[in-house]
């Protein structure tokens, strides 16, 4: 499947799961936000995508600046914005843009599901999709940064990140990877992960946004 049907196809899923929920319902894997918060952002960050406005995403800021300035919308408000800037982000799909917008979507689908106790699909294409672009920007940044090369084993396969031969190895499900470094864990669950090799050579450069969440999270 190419960007496009999977962005819509998880809008679709979400719309269904979030409909008869309370709006006011935590999320505790974006903490301070509601299941409404997160449909904000959803549909302010697509607004972003289309503007090209990415101010305060290392920070976090980026995303909290969205609900809050959507925090008396309702439900309904978020939707309906969510539908048009949609629109306006369609182009964006065919663009280096696309895997990353499928990502954001994946992620904050799964947030939802764990809040509401929903658990959804682990181990489809959706998430592998959602994995595919903050593995190449984890490339990049650990050959930038010299870290040492790692060998991830997933259940589709093996991945090498950075320059060279693997100093060490991380096996683990495309699930729990995208969890990981997408801030839904705690160092210490990551290093109780299946290793080989001391994983304090690489628990910082597995930090997408730069940080990992300061409290363990289950789901």
């Amino acid at each position: 499947m190419t960007n496009a049907p999977l962005y819509d196809a998880a809008k679709e899923r979400i719309t269904a799961l979030v409909s008869g929920a309370d709006p006011q319902t935590p999320v505790p894997a974006t903490p301070g936000w509601s299941v409404k918060d997160v449909v904000a952002h959803l549909a302010g960050g697509l607004r972003d995508f289309a503007d090209r406005r990415f101010d305060g995403v290392e920070s976090g800021e980026w995303g909290e600046r969205q609900v809050r300035d959507r925090r008396d919308n309702s439900l309904a408000d978020a939707f309906a914005e969510w539908d048009a800037n949609l629109e306006l982000a369609r182009p964006l799909f065919d663009t280096p843009m696309g895997p990353v917008l499928v990502a954001e979507v994946i992620a904050h689908e799964h947030d939802l599901r764990s809040a509401l106790g929903v658990p959804g699909e682990r181990d489809g294409v959706e998430v592998r999709a959602a994995l595919v672009k903050p593995l190449q920007q984890l490339d990049q940044r650990m050959r930038e940064n010299d870290v040492p090369a790692l060998r991830i084993t997933l259940e589709h396969g093996d991945r090498v990140l950075g320059h060279g031969e693997p100093a060490g190895t991380l096996r683990t499900t495309s699930f729990e990877l995208m969890r990981a470094i997408g801030g839904r864990r705690s160092a210490d669950q990551i290093k109780a992960l299946d290793w080989d090799g001391d994983p304090d050579v690489w628990i910082a450069a597995l930090a997408l946004f730069g940080r990992h969440r300061p409290e363990p999270f289950e789901e």
